[in-house]
Formats: C-alpha cells, structure tokens, sequence
C-alpha cells in the first residue's frame, strides 16, 4: 500500500513539502514538537543519545510521527531484551500509521526480535501480534504492518480491532500449537468491505486507508467503486491528516487529466508537509525547483530537502548530500555531504550505505 504512495512520487518526479521549515532549537526548553525534533537531531549528531532519545520522545508524545520514528530506531539500536523492543516497536509503530515504510518495516523487525521469548506465554493478542509481524515482514508495508501498527497503539485509538486479532491468531495457532489458542476458525478479509475499511483508516489517521483511496482515485475502473474517496480524503485533510493531504496532493497532480490542478496539488501538497509527512516536503521541493503550480525558488526548494531529510527521508538526504557535494551556494553551510549519506544509510537507503562519493539521480 505504502508502496503506492513512494512510487507515484519517485515516478511523477514532478511534486511536493512542509510549508515551514523549522529553525534549530536554540533553547534550552524548545516549545514546540518541531523544535525539539530540531533538538534531537542535534544531540544525535554530537552522539548524545541519551538526551537525543528525550527530545525525540517528548516530540513523538506531541503527535509528532518522525520523532516517534528516530526514537525507535534509536532504542532498537540499544534494545537488551523484549520489554526494551516493545518499546522501540510501539515508537515506530506511530511512524508506521502516519505513511512511513521506514518505520513499518522497522517495527516489524523490532517485533521479530521481541517475541521468540515471549510470544507464548501472552495471551491470544500476543499471537495475533506475532503473527501480523511475521507478515509484516514478508510484505513490507502491507496491511499486515498496519495492523500491527493499530493493535500497539490500540489503546489510544478506541480499542482493538477484534476482528483482526481473531483472523491473524488464528492463522498462527493452525501452524502453531501455541500456548494461550483458542478453538477459532481461521477467517478472511471481507474484500467487499474494503472500501468501507480504507475510509475507516484513513478518517482514523492510519496511512493505508489514505493511501487505498488514492489508489481507487487513481485507476479508471476502481474510482466507480469509491465514490466518496476524494470526499473522504478532503475531510481527513481538514482534520490535519497529513498522508491525506499529501495523497490529495498526488491524486490533483496525478489522476484523471479532467481533475489536475497544479496549484491544488501544490496547496495540499504543502499541507501534507506541515502535517510532518517527509515525502510530501520532498515533492513540495521539486515543485518549487521546477515552478510547478507556483513560482520557482531554487533556496526553497533546497531547504524543503533539508527539512525532508529532518524528518527521516532517506532520498532527501542522500539527494541533500549531492547538492552539498557539488557545493551548491543555496546549501546549508553546517551541511556535511559524508555526513547526509551515512544517515541516509541509516533510515534504509541501501544505495547510500555503499554510496562513497556517488551521486544522486534525484529532480531536486
């Protein structure tokens, strides 16, 4: 599903980023979620993970998913034990339900860790858990992560899906006489209530409801079968969904040539980069390069990317890394291209691991 949105991106090579890109935090006390996101990417970088972690967690305890993403990843890289990458995989988790690949694929490594020693002895949410991270990571940013994503979060959002955490259990306890199964037949998605399930997701803030309405919005022979899709998605987008809006912005850019508008798909696509959606500020950069439902701004654009690196696109930074290398004078001057591709590395860029001196084949 998250694939949909990456994808249309990468290809249009002709989109979107956040409106305002925030300043280091100069305070000892920043007062905002941007600011110590600001905060703890700088403590990260002078390698003080301790206070890094901090900074990131009150962010993410803001509603500011890309903090929740770097504080996870941060306590996976430490985690000694299942309660410690519990921990990572509900941060990432957030970073998952708000649109990041990164985080889904993350958590479900978090959750491969943590439950060899403990899935047995949890209970039938614990298997049903399990099992949504063993199919997490066989299908990377499928509706399984998702699921698994909503199930650690469950709390917060109103409650467990039950439904799902009977079907994912019992699929686990037919292959596996696990502890805890309980007598229940294995059960299937419903596929004609898929259009009632992505409109249910994404007016809950879960990315992959967004991301499967665009997909209706997006093929001829499926938008018949959504018709309130584009309604659905202006209302989550009004509610500051911000992988709404970004996919607001992809369906006016993208979809059916009678519906493109340039200055709406910059409009929302600005909206889903101040909603912290890191893919929405890139393809807001590009727009700016370009001139596309605006005017050009070539200094705008760079710091769209650097903000778009911030907050944890890979393709940002290692697209960054390549306009400080080739010593772009818009550029950040505190900017160290070495330095962007090692965390481009990082947040999953396997090109960038192996990068060197390699440049980048980003629009920007």
């Amino acid at each position: 599903m998250a694939r949909t949105f990456a994808a249309a991106l990468v290809a249009a090579a002709a989109l979107f980023t956040p409106a305002t890109v925030v300043a280091s935090a100069a305070a000892d006390e920043p007062a905002d979620a941007f600011a110590l996101h600001q905060a703890a990417l700088t403590a990260e970088r002078q390698g003080e993970m301790t206070l890094a972690i901090e900074s990131f967690d009150r962010a993410c305890a803001m509603n500011l998913a890309p903090s929740c993403t770097m504080a996870g990843l941060a306590k996976l890289d430490d985690a000694n034990g299942s309660e410690g990458l519990m921990a990572a995989a509900r941060d990432l988790a957030a970073g998952c339900l708000a649109g990041s690949d990164f985080a889904c694929a993350k958590m479900g490594v978090a959750l491969g860790q943590a439950f060899p020693g403990v899935a047995s002895a949890e209970g039938f949410a614990a298997i049903a858990l399990l099992q949504m991270g063993e199919d997490c990571r066989a299908a990377p940013n499928d509706t399984a992560c998702y699921d698994a994503a909503a199930l650690l979060h469950a709390e917060e959002r109103g409650g467990a899906d039950m439904g799902a955490i009977q079907r994912y259990a019992a699929t686990a306890c037919n292959r596996n006489a696990y502890p805890g199964c309980l007598p229940v037949a294995t059960l299937t998605a419903d596929e004609s209530d898929a259009v009632e399930n992505a409109s249910a997701h994404c007016r809950a803030a879960r990315a992959d409801g967004c991301m499967t309405l665009l997909a209706f919005l997006l093929k001829d022979k499926e938008r018949v079968k959504a018709p309130d899709a584009l309604t659905i998605l202006q209302q989550a987008c009004a509610a500051r969904i911000g992988i709404a809006c970004a996919n607001l912005g992809l369906f006016y850019a993208n979809g059916p040539i009678g519906a493109r508008d340039d200055s709406a798909a910059r409009r929302f696509m600005r909206a889903g980069c101040d909603g912290a959606v890191a893919q929405a500020c890139f393809a807001f950069a590009v727009m700016h390069k370009k001139g596309i439902g605006g005017p050009v701004n070539r200094n705008r654009s760079v710091e769209l990317v650097a903000h778009a690196c911030d907050l944890g696109w890979a393709q940002a930074c290692e697209t960054l890394a390549t306009i400080v290398g080739d010593g772009d004078a818009s550029a950040q001057p505190d900017q160290d291209a070495q330095a962007l591709r090692q965390r481009a590395c990082r947040l999953g860029s396997r090109s960038a691991c192996g990068a060197g001196t390699a440049t980048s084949t980003s629009p920007v």
